[in-house]
């Protein structure tokens, strides 16, 4: 295995823990709009996040491949350092430790945000069959007029 190679994979890993490092600071902004009821922030971090999920799938197609090449089909991310290739120890050790990390990130923020978009749908949801069980009066005033006309 050629150590060009090596470095190269190692690469691509540090350009998913970056796109990664994005992905989680997106979800923290859209916790944060969904917890202010900003919809407009919500959907700019969907935006956001539709773009940097493309980014994701190109690097996993380039991943794929790169796996294939180095013959590390089925080796997780945690046993990379044991089929490193002699004076890249570390550095990919480092790589690795660097992507998981961000990796649990993302995920704590990303559910951080779920749980914020839900219980504020849940709110509206509530406000929304108040207000269809009570009316208020100007509404049912102009229903009433809009029938007479």
């Amino acid at each position: 295995m050629a150590q060009t190679q090596w470095t190269d994979y190692l690469k691509l890993l540090r350009q998913l823990t970056e796109t990664v490092e994005q992905l989680a600071e997106v979800e923290r902004q859209k916790a944060g709009a969904a917890s202010r009821g900003d919809v407009a922030g919500v959907d700019e971090c969907m935006k956001r996040e539709q773009v940097l999920s493309l980014s994701l799938r190109g690097i996993d197609q380039k991943r794929d491949k790169m796996i294939e090449q180095l013959g590390l089909r089925g080796v997780p991310l945690r046993d990379l350092v044991e089929h490193s290739p002699e004076g890249l120890e570390v550095e990919t050790r480092r790589v690795a430790d660097t992507l998981r990390q961000q990796y649990e990130v993302f995920q704590a923020a990303s559910s951080a945000a779920r749980n914020t978009l839900e219980v504020n749908l849940r709110a509206i949801e509530l406000y929304c069959a108040e207000r269809e069980a009570d009316p208020p009066k100007e509404m049912e005033t102009r229903r009433q007029t809009d029938f007479r006309a």
